[in-house]
């Protein structure tokens, strides 16, 4: 390939793709670092391990409640709580994302991400001494805040070392990563709540934690040119860097959406005006902040333009309803169709190979487009847009089979066509991440792409965030509506039992209310599917629009 040839399309696509305000920030070496000096040696094995052995693990954990939170709340006497003990680990995981990309650029890779280890590995070992549900909901926030960091270097240290060229192969192998690990994290704690106890299942990743935090201190190094080395990176003039007011009040502002968002029936009218008032006001002092303060803005004003801000909004809406329908299924299963906690696990299982088989297709037909930057980050989008159609289309089938197919249904042909559904949701999911990543990072380069991280994955975890809480807090309240509703008069003390221990409707409940109850706990679920679907379609929409214009621009040079 003629290197002058090249670098004048790059530099035309960088032009064309970035917002004017970035257009001067960087050299066009730095959206094409040369790939003919990468080469997989011992250290970057290492490095390699490190960072997705720690990713693997963060997954995992931000999943593997989702099949045991019903029966460890139950065990505590607090089902209606239920919500929380998923909510509170992407509350913080989310929330301190903002805390990791920039502040790498000013401390550097191995510090920021030995802290997240360190943290997450505490906040494990915190989930499995809890004594009750805020307890365990206060160590999962603190793994959260551990596990932002994981999640978010994770990539980061990847683009810093791998060229664009060859980025979708190792995207793609860390998203397979990720992505079975989030879908193994279902199957997992079903199996391990009912042979090891809920407990087990955090301490059993404390040693491998540990070791990974061993390797990282002792034999990783990671090296990036514009980070300072050495006691530069810690003088008074570098740490005056970190924007502290805008990591505060921006964190104060993403936690205040999502309380706002996992409200339940059970908050009072304070308890929304407070973070209402909060959110406001946090909101207000980081934009005053970035402003006239911050000698560093976090978060580039200019990343959240153009199409860079189109692809994070896109990314929230797909994560909203990956994580709506992995949260949203085990209760579905178990609570309406009486299906087993361990078979559960063979339904996500489906999903965890099709998110895997979607992240690794992503990924080569992407490198199959790589003769010059434009065709890769042409090809990038082209990619997504299928794969969210895909996407799209599996939700569409799980929407309707939730709506439709009554409680305790026998027989294989609802459970063929739902796991259908999870397939195609999981691959179109898997295949769309990998798209995206190499899209922003071939747009805005090494020396932004610290920061461009941080937004998309920030919009990510936000839309997990809101996708879980808002549809288990939806469900929540629309049992016990339904449940008011049904029960009335000597029976109405039923409802404070069903609503407190998920177990009591199989096991407590007498016969004849059973089959209306179990429509009421239908009919609930159905009503999470529909809004997530009606954003998805959004979602769907904007992105052709998307390739239309980035496909359309850039014709003449494919």
């Amino acid at each position: 390939m003629d290197t002058t040839k090249s670098k004048s399309a790059a530099d035309e696509v960088t032009e064309e793709l970035l917002p004017s305000g970035m257009r001067d920030s960087f050299e066009i070496e730095d959206v094409l670092p040369s790939a003919s000096d990468f080469h997989i040696d011992r250290k970057f094995a290492l490095t390699l391990f490190v960072i997705w052995t720690g990713n693997f693990l963060c997954s995992v954990d931000g999943t593997i409640v989702s099949t045991t939170m019903s029966n460890i709340a139950s065990e505590f006497g607090q089902s209606d709580m239920v919500s929380w003990i998923a909510t509170s680990y992407l509350l913080t995981s989310t929330a301190f994302q903002p805390l990791y990309g920039k502040t790498s650029d000013i401390l550097g890779r191995k510090t920021l991400l030995l802290f997240a280890q360190c943290v997450f590995t505490l906040g494990t070992l915190l989930s499995a001494l809890a004594t009750n549900v805020e307890t365990l909901s206060i160590a999962r926030a603190v793994s959260g805040m551990g596990g932002a960091g994981i999640y978010a270097l994770a990539s980061i240290i990847i683009t810093d070392v791998v060229p664009l060229s060859k980025r979708s192969i190792f995207v793609g192998y860390g998203t397979i990563i990720g992505s079975t690990a989030q879908m193994l994290g279902a199957p997992l704690g079903g199996i391990c709540i009912v042979t090891i106890g809920w407990r087990w299942m955090f301490l059993v990743q404390v040693p491998f934690l540990l070791v990974c935090i061993v390797l990282l201190a002792w034999k990783v190094e990671v090296r990036v040119e514009h980070i300072p080395e050495g006691e530069e990176r810690f003088s008074r003039e570098n740490l005056q860097r970190i924007d502290i007011g805008g990591i505060v009040t921006l964190n104060l502002a993403v936690s205040s959406i999502i309380f706002l968002f996992a409200e339940n029936e059970s908050s009072s009218m304070a308890y929304r005006v407070c973070f209402s008032m909060l959110l406001v006001l946090s909101t207000i002092g980081y934009f005053l902040i970035e402003k006239y303060v911050a000698v560093e803005k976090i978060i580039d004003p200019e990343l959240v333009k153009g199409q860079i801000g189109v692809v994070g909004f896109t990314s929230g809406i797909s994560s909203l309803g990956l994580y709506m329908v992995l949260f949203i299924t085990p209760v579905y299963l178990q609570q309406v169709q009486g299906v087993s906690v361990t078979r559960i696990g063979i339904y996500t299982t489906f999903f965890v190979i099709s998110t895997a088989i979607g992240s690794l297709v992503a990924g080569y037909i992407i490198r199959k487009h790589d003769k010059s930057d434009v065709h890769t980050i042409v090809g990038s989008i082209n990619t997504s847009t299928v794969f969210f159609a895909f996407q799209t289309f599996g939700f569409a089938i799980l929407t309707l089979l939730v709506s439709l197919v009554e409680p305790e249904t026998k027989g294989l042909a609802w459970r063929v066509v739902y796991v259908f559904g999870l397939v195609l949701a999981g691959f179109g999911s898997g295949g769309y991440n990998v798209g995206t990543v190499i899209f922003i990072i071939g747009k805005v380069g090494k020396r932004v792409q610290a920061s461009a991280n941080t937004l998309c994955s920030l919009i990510r975890q936000l839309g997990s965030v809101i996708g879980v809480s808002l549809s288990l807090s939806s469900y929540s309240r629309s049992v016990a509506y339904g449940l008011r509703r049904f029960f009335k008069g000597p029976d109405e003390h039923y409802v404070d039992k069903l609503v407190g221990d998920s177990t009591f409707l199989k096991d407590g409940l007498p016969e004849q209310y059973v089959k209306d109850v179990l429509h009421i706990y239908k009919r609930a679920i159905a009503s999470t599917f529909i809004p997530s679907f009606a954003l998805i379609v959004i979602g769907l929409v904007v992105m052709l629009f998307l390739n239309r214009r980035v496909t359309h621009a850039h014709a003449h040079q494919l």
